[in-house]
């Protein structure tokens, strides 16, 4: 009987050692702390306690606005190690004190941050303004943060095209106005001072550095169009019938219109593309071999507004509106053309006898700098006039 008790307590004891070795088996393979602790030898705590530190001092370099505007990715690294910091801390003091535990990690994730908010400020080139008279570009800066930042009363500032620096200097800029948005300063610059052809695909980009901060903003291209690159031109004979005529002609050349296109460079058979800020100036002439028939006033044309002398309505109105709806620059005379809205030139107001023979239509046009090349931009279409039995024709020829 004794035996068999003895056997039973023995039994009994072997079975608890056995079901306590499973539950130990079973802990040990869930826990991923254990895990954890072969990785880095029972040292979480101090690994934790490191990289938390490191990760610390990381977020401080990073958090400079320079490095934000930069490198705005760069701020992702502290975050991570100050997240395995946390793993491996939280496992070492066997995940209690959570709470606590990620409000100071929290803290040590924005303590560099909130500092440099406070201390440091940022500068933001918001937007871009033309002059009326479009000389000048008004850039509008704002800044944030630094509420304990020194006030800014200079400014670096570099203008580039094509990844090249055209310009740069220092000048005075502060932050001394304010809308709805908030504070602001505006920076003038002058287009003349930067100015070095019309911009290619990527622009002009300004930089701005002032105090610990710097931005770049793209400037509007279309504001910086004002190189002219081809110029065409076009004429056509202002035709009479019948009792318009004189002679035996039923069919005559009462005058000729005429008509450049001024502008950006065309595509395929297209027009020259308009240019309403570009100032150039306009020599235009018709001639009959070495006699001139048409000398057209000389054309001003200044931020989109042509002027020339008009002779007491002999050439036009004098002035007009050109480039906001392409490139066209016609060449009115002192008579009506109705049907086509024009104005057209006489034969009688030609300075040459008028006579039957080939016509050279010729219109240049020069820049001065920074605008345009010392070259001019030019373009010549000739013309025959004749007489065929009783019609007379003006026709464009290839050359005379």
């Amino acid at each position: 009987m004794s035996v068999m008790e003895g056997g039973g307590l023995l039994g009994k004891a072997m079975e608890q050692m056995s079901e306590g070795t499973v539950l130990a088996e079973i802990s040990s393979e869930g826990d991923p702390s254990q895990d954890s602790d072969l990785l880095f030898g029972g040292k979480q705590l101090p690994y934790g306690v490191g990289m938390g530190l490191g990760a610390f001092l990381l977020s401080w370099l990073l958090a400079s606005p320079s490095v934000q505007s930069n490198y705005a990715w760069s701020g992702i690294v502290p975050v991570a190690l100050l997240g395995a910091s946390f793993f491996l801390v939280w496992n070492a003091i066997d995940r209690r004190f959570v709470e606590v535990l990620a409000v100071v990690y929290l803290l040590l994730a924005a303590s560099p941050f909130i500092a440099s908010s406070v201390s440091t400020s940022s500068i933001t080139i918001s937007e871009s303004s033309l002059s009326l008279d479009s000389t000048e570009i008004d850039l509008k800066i704002r800044q944030s943060g630094g509420l304990f930042s020194s006030s800014i009363d200079s400014a670096e500032v570099s203008v580039s095209l094509s990844g090249n620096v055209v310009w740069s200097d220092s000048v005075s800029f502060s932050i001394d106005r304010s809308d709805g948005i908030g504070d602001y300063g505006l920076l003038t610059l002058t287009v003349s001072d930067f100015y070095s052809g019309n911009p290619d695909p990527s622009g002009y980009e300004v930089t701005v550095e002032a105090g610990d901060s710097s931005d770049s903003f793209n400037l509007d291209s279309k504001h910086l169009l004002r190189t002219v690159e081809e110029v065409q031109t076009e004429s056509f004979g202002y035709m009479g019938t019948g009792s318009d005529c004189s002679g035996n002609t039923d069919n005559c050349v009462l005058g000729v219109v005429l008509t450049t296109w001024i502008g950006l460079d065309a595509i395929g058979s297209s027009r020259p593309g308009g240019m309403p800020l570009a100032n150039y100036n306009v020599t235009a002439t018709l001639s009959e071999g070495t006699d001139l028939a048409v000398s057209y006033p000389s054309i001003t044309v200044v931020n989109g507004i042509a002027t020339w002398e008009d002779s007491d309505g002999e050439y036009g109105d004098g002035e007009l509106q050109v480039g906001d709806y392409g490139s066209e620059l016609p060449l009115d005379g002192s008579e009506s053309a109705t049907e086509f809205d024009r104005m057209y030139i006489p034969l009688s107001d030609f300075k040459s006898s008028g006579d039957y023979g080939c016509y050279t239509f010729s219109v240049d046009v020069t820049q001065s700098n920074p605008w345009g090349a010392e070259s001019s931009v030019g373009s010549e279409t000739y013309y025959e006039y004749e007489k065929s039995g009783s019609t007379e024709s003006w026709t464009l020829v290839s050359n005379c």
